[in-house]
């Protein structure tokens, strides 16, 4: 639906992106300097005699999982009433389960619109690295996702994490920008969701993931995109590297070409929607001037910020 740009003015929609920014940074920032203070501070203190192993290992997860509880638990009291439905004006309050019904064919069109963004990001990762090769700076080494070996760790990849995201950002921030237009929403959270990460490549990855959880949030309902969201950390997370080799050789080959099959249905289903995903995005597109609001001074320092963040892996010794 169209609105005029008094409309807009009268919303306040550049006084709703700066509060959700503001509500994103204080997230943003409660993780990452509880992460900062635990690993620094209490962790020497606490275990003075622990090996740089420890400090890097279950302790060090354990130290990345409650700065992860300690962000959300500001999100969900600050934002209760939006996250239970009982917000006031009943317009931003978490959606999460629509009418619309959600398919196998939606979900593997997901799954596979997750991997062509990996491979986006790898590429982007890749060329970053040749331009940077015989330079001085230091190219940002990529994350490892195979990392989490751990219990500890796989709960907080694949359980913790994706919920504390999706929440934050598709339930909270895109639901809390809907009434400005659908489409507005799922790309302002996304550029939000990018920036998050703190890195150029896996703030890529994160943006174009965002505007598909964010469809998926948006149309279906928020338990959806954090369906796809532990499914796609589940199997990045390293487990079917980990334990394929283990399995009969029968067993591996029908696994693989499952998984090659449900990438070729994923790519071929959207191939046939993109036309509908196009009118979608015209018919839903915000109205005119709206993307100004991106000028809101807490967006603009969440941006800076984490852009900050970002350039500090090309330093030795900050990343």
């Amino acid at each position: 639906m169209r609105h005029s740009s008094g409309d807009v003015h009268d919303w306040g929609v550049r006084r709703a992106v700066n509060a959700l920014s503001a509500f994103a940074f204080i997230y943003v920032a409660i993780e990452t300097l509880a992460g900062l203070l635990g690993g620094k501070v209490i962790l020497p203190t606490l275990f003075p005699h622990a090996s740089k192993e420890q400090y890097n290992g279950p302790l060090g997860d354990w130290t990345v999982v409650t700065s992860v509880v300690l962000a959300l638990l500001f999100a969900v009291i600050s934002q209760w009433p939006v996250i239970v439905g009982h917000e006031r004006h009943g317009q931003d309050q978490v959606r999460w389960v629509t009418a619309r019904r959600f398919s196998l064919l939606a979900l593997i069109i997901a799954l596979a619109c997750f991997f062509l963004s990996q491979l986006v990001a790898s590429a982007a990762d890749s060329g970053l690295s040749a331009i940077l090769s015989g330079t001085g700076l230091h190219p940002p080494t990529s994350p490892d996702d195979g990392g989490m070996e751990t219990p500890i760790m796989l709960f907080y990849g694949i359980l913790l994490g994706p919920f504390a995201e999706e929440l934050v950002f598709r339930g909270v921030i895109m639901n809390g920008l809907r009434r400005f237009g659908r489409v507005f929403a799922i790309i302002t959270s996304s550029l939000l969701f990018g920036f998050m990460h703190g890195s150029l490549v896996q703030g890529l990855f994160g943006f174009i993931s965002g505007l598909v959880l964010g469809y998926l949030a948006m149309e279906y309902g928020l338990v959806w995109s954090l369906l796809v969201h532990m499914l796609n950390n589940a199997f990045s997370s390293g487990l079917l590297a980990k334990y394929m080799p283990l399995a009969p050789e029968v067993v591996r080959i029908g696994l693989g070409l499952l998984m090659i099959l449900v990438l070729l249905i994923g790519v071929v289903g959207l191939l046939f929607k993109i036309r509908t995903l196009r009118d979608y995005c015209r018919s839903n597109r915000a109205p005119k001037g709206i993307y100004a609001s991106w000028r809101a001074p807490w967006f603009l320092l969440f941006c800076l910020a984490c852009l900050l963040m970002a350039l500090s892996e090309f330093v030795p010794g900050l990343a």
